[in-house]
């Protein structure tokens, strides 16, 4: 029977380091996905300028890169449960590597809205392609902490996006920080392929015999009703509903809220946002190494796993208290602590997926993704038109401050679902 845990034959020599590395390799493909995408939301001011266009056509271009990016999801799940990923990583990575670069020469809005559409269709992969790795790699007590390790670049690539795109957008203009982080990614694509040569790729291999051989409609069909019919999948599309756009919010409107707020300068608004993505980081690590931790103590990894979400949610719900808060260091702390609460959840939930079918793990993070991005996809053009309206964020923030309890809620039960299945399995 295949074992995931147990590294197939390969030509170059595969170890247990050598696993942990390309966690690291797949984390440093996180943060370009993340750098990418945060270009928007840190030159959300002169692009605006530029254009002419308000917060709710603002809505519109980041719901553009949401479209596609959500419906290219199925797309990539089925195609990571199938079919080898090393090449096909690559390209992807150069493709939203190419659409970044080129909003260098957008002249229009929809212009400019086809490449945010294009980045969507390559940054797509990155979730379904590295949780199958990582999910064939590593056995089940470890993947919550590799999950940890690639999801975390998300708020490291958002960490560092203002220390690199702000000041080259403030010296150069935003449209040399576009072009400058759409071209590092080819560097990757090199450091992708060099890592996994000589036969590496074997490592994070799916199973053979798990892979449909047939390629008719009904073949194809099998494992989406397979997911489908499962009650815990639609207890983990609540959870990713719910959690994930909570962190699309920090990272695509934070930044402009703190710059028009607080009446701070292009510059220092963009590098103040750096402690708010510092907390998404080590929410990351806090939540898959918690787990971790305490299942190294004798906890089973449904207690450890529900204490661990329990108090992500109770650090993210700390956003609310935000609109009250007349001190901009202050409403800072705060958002950085929701950020490190959210991120706890995060890993922990893309963990979970693993336990639903493992067989057609990417697949089931293509759905999930898909839904999360649609909720963003339509989400962000109303947020941009209550902020026009109001001209405050405060019932964004309540909202924000709620849906992680929903998500924690919602894994608790998803726990007692797998641990009854399981029960009865052995019964």
């Amino acid at each position: 029977m295949y074992s995931p845990e147990k590294p197939p034959a390969a030509s170059a020599p595969v170890t247990k380091k050598w696993k942990w590395k390309l966690c690291g390799i797949l984390f440093l493909a996180t943060i370009l996905n993340y750098l990418d995408r945060q270009t928007m939301g840190l030159c959300k001011a002169p692009i605006m300028e530029e254009f002419q266009i308000n917060n709710e056509e603002f809505g519109n271009l980041l719901a553009a890169f949401r479209w596609t990016y959500a419906s290219m999801h199925i797309v990539a799940g089925f195609v990571a449960d199938r079919f080898s990923l090393r090449m096909l990583f690559a390209l992807a990575v150069g493709i939203w590597s190419f659409a970044g670069a080129a909003a260098f020469w957008v002249g229009s809005v929809l212009v400019f809205k086809w490449t945010r559409a294009l980045l969507g269709v390559g940054e797509a992969v990155n979730w379904p392609f590295s949780t199958r790795i990582v999910a064939n790699m590593l056995p089940r007590e470890d993947r919550g902490l590799g999950m940890g390790i690639f999801n975390s670049g998300a708020a490291v690539g958002a960490l560092l996006a203002p220390f690199v795109i702000t000041p080259i957008a403030a010296a150069a203009g935003w449209r040399w920080a576009f072009f400058s982080v759409g071209a590092i990614g080819f560097f990757w694509v090199a450091l992708w392929l060099w890592f996994t040569r000589g036969g590496r790729a074997r490592a994070f291999a799916n199973d053979p015999a798990t892979i449909p051989t047939s390629r008719s409609l009904k073949e194809i069909w099998k494992p989406f009703r397979t997911i489908l019919s499962q009650p815990t999948f639609w207890v983990l599309i609540l959870v990713s509903i719910t959690i994930n756009p909570c962190w699309y919010f920090c990272c695509d409107w934070v930044p402009g809220y703190l710059k028009e707020q607080s009446g701070f300068s292009f510059l220092r608004a963009g590098l103040l946002s750096t402690f708010i993505f510092l907390g998404g980081d080590l929410g990351n690590y806090v939540g898959g190494g918690c787990v971790k931790f305490l299942t190294h103590r004798g906890w089973s990894v449904r207690k450890a796993r529900g204490c661990t979400v329990l108090l992500g949610a109770a650090m993210a719900s700390s956003i609310a208290v935000v609109p009250h808060v007349n001190n901009t260091y202050v409403a800072i702390a705060l958002l950085a602590l929701a950020g490190l609460g959210i991120n706890t959840i995060v890993p922990n939930q893309t963990a979970c997926q693993t336990e639903v079918s493992f067989q057609n793990t990417a697949q089931l993070a293509g759905l999930t993704g898909l839904a999360a991005n649609i909720v963003a996809a339509l989400v962000n053009p109303r947020i941009g038109r209550y902020v026009d309206v109001t001209q405050h964020y405060d019932l964004i923030f309540y909202l924000v401050g709620f849906f992680p309890w929903v998500a924690a809620a919602a894994i608790l039960i998803f726990d007692s679902m797998i641990s009854r299945r399981s029960r009865l399995s052995a019964g």
